[in-house]
């Protein structure tokens, strides 16, 4: 290929956040719109830092094959799995705070509770605080989850390539 591992990864994450970023910048502007008392900003970092763990995912997974459509294939369907087993925990009849806090550590769960607690914050009008408990959820253990997410997937890509012949 004739570029450094770097190089390479860098470019791909460069490609994929900037169009994330532009994505989510409109997005967040008409959620704001939808939802007055959230701040943009929160919707902002919450997209992002989901769409981070994404990308580190994707990089994780692309380790393990050389052809792209297999790679393709087990990489939706390790997004699904994350996504289904989300919807299996998020059905739960009133969930406490520390069960919602561990399911969190799956990116999908966390994505979804702290939305949830936004609009639920916009609903019974009050204005969110990424700290207070609200609807048994806080939004800074989503954003501390994705953050652990982050590394680890990044730690775990490190590694792997360099260690799994591909």
């Amino acid at each position: 290929m004739g570029m450094s591992t770097f190089t390479y990864y860098f470019t791909w994450f460069i490609r994929y956040f900037a169009v994330f970023l532009v994505i989510h910048l409109i997005g967040s502007g008409l959620l704001v719109v939808a939802f007055p008392r959230v701040n943009f900003g929160y919707f902002l970092l919450v997209f992002i830092l989901f769409d981070l763990v994404l990308i580190f995912q994707a990089f994780f997974i692309q380790i393990f094959f050389t052809r792209a459509k297999i790679g393709i294939v087990f990489g939706l369907l390790f997004f699904v799995l994350q996504y289904v087993v989300s919807f299996v925990i998020s059905t739960s009849d009133n969930p406490t705070l520390q069960a919602n806090q561990a399911a969190s550590i799956i990116p999908h769960i966390g994505f979804i509770l702290s939305l949830r607690t936004m609009v639920y914050a916009d609903s019974v009008r009050t204005s969110i605080v990424l700290t207070e408990e609200l609807n048994n959820y806080t939004i800074s253990t989503a954003i501390i989850l994705f953050l652990f997410n982050i590394a680890l997937y990044l730690l775990l890509t490190w590694y792997l390539d360099q260690v799994v012949p591909n």
